[in-house]
């Protein structure tokens, strides 16, 4: 069996869909695998034309690129949406309708299945576009397979404190403000506004900023800290909660959106609101050397759930009732 992965092009930013099918595709047990990049230097015309031209059994637009399902055989095609989270929180008025209707509502008819990563993002596809219920795989993301378990014996002198993205929903300015007065060294990945430069300042914390890191250095940042604190306002699903359970580091998140059901108990939840929530539960993990440890080894189970070679077993499932024509 034949799968042909198409991802977005390789100009784009961050390859994180990318980088969560290497570790899927890698997986894979008894599968030949292809990869075509969306190239922006040619016609979508010589796109289509070069992707129908790849002889496979199955063809997985992996997110972004959806609208090549227009263009492909309905009956091997896959297509996984990631969240809805532009769609909900960033368009109004006829700029959502449109969008609503090019990037998910139209692709998801003209594809065999739509797989999405968590039952909160699943939900948001029926509610939002009524896609078919059944025609829907959930199948959660992975953690990649070079990060290993490896609990801090001790806090460091200075805890730190890792904050993976800067966008909007990852609730920056909340966290930089429960953490105020507190012996703790930020750690944010992602590039920040000169907002949040002015709200640093201001709150007089100590922080690390780093930007443009490879996927390993971020591993390195997770294996340094001494908590991850991922308090989104709104997921897809949550990756750095199964990444933080795969290190051993006790996580911190939010009570709302896919995060609870990614992290089991495995997490502190709070409120992503409630700023002295969040500080509550910073002091909490600070003080608490048994509660560390308890959420370590909850996370280390956890994260089994997520395994490369599990995630990929779920994915072949479904190729192969794609290549045999079963419906499910």
């Amino acid at each position: 069996m034949k799968i042909l992965y198409i991802h977005r092009s390789k100009k784009f930013g961050r390859q994180s869909f990318e980088m969560l099918f290497s570790s899927i595709r890698k997986s894979l047990v008894d599968c030949e695998t292809e990869i075509f990049y969306d190239k922006t230097h040619s016609t979508f015309l010589q796109n289509i034309l070069a992707i129908r031209k790849i002889k496979c059994d199955v063809i997985h637009i992996t997110g972004g690129v959806g609208y090549y399902a227009f263009f492909l055989p309905t009956r091997k095609t896959i297509l996984t949406f990631h969240d809805t989270n532009h769609y909900e929180f960033d368009l109004k008025g006829i700029k959502k309708w449109l969008y609503g209707l090019i990037i998910y509502k139209l692709p998801s008819l003209n594809v065999r299945c739509v797989t999405t990563v968590s039952e909160h993002t699943k939900n948001n596809l029926i509610r939002f576009f009524g896609m078919s219920d059944s025609k829907i795989k959930v199948i959660p993301n992975c953690y990649p397979p070079y990060f290993n378990f490896s609990p801090k014996e001790s806090l460091s002198e200075k805890p730190r404190i890792l904050h993976i993205g800067t966008k909007s929903n990852k609730n920056l300015p909340r966290v930089i403000e429960a953490l105020k007065g507190l012996n703790v060294e930020l750690v944010i990945i992602g590039k920040i506004s000169e907002k949040i430069q002015s709200i640093l300042k201001e709150s007089k914390i100590n922080y690390l900023n780093k930007v443009n890191i490879t996927p390993q250095e971020i591993y390195k940042e997770y294996e340094l800290c001494d908590i991850v604190e991922f308090v989104s306002l709104y997921e897809g699903f949550g990756l750095p909660i199964i990444e933080a359970n795969a290190v051993g580091r006790p996580v911190i998140t939010s009570n709302v959106s896919s995060m609870p059901k990614v992290a089991g108990n495995a997490a502190l939840l709070v409120n992503p609101t409630k700023i002295e929530e969040i500080r509550v539960a910073v002091v909490k993990l600070l003080e608490d050397e048994n509660l560390r440890k308890h959420l370590e080894q909850k996370g280390y189970k956890n994260a089994e759930r997520y395994t490369p070679s599990k995630i990929a077993s779920q994915y072949k499932k479904v190729y192969l009732d794609i290549s045999s024509g079963i419906e499910r």
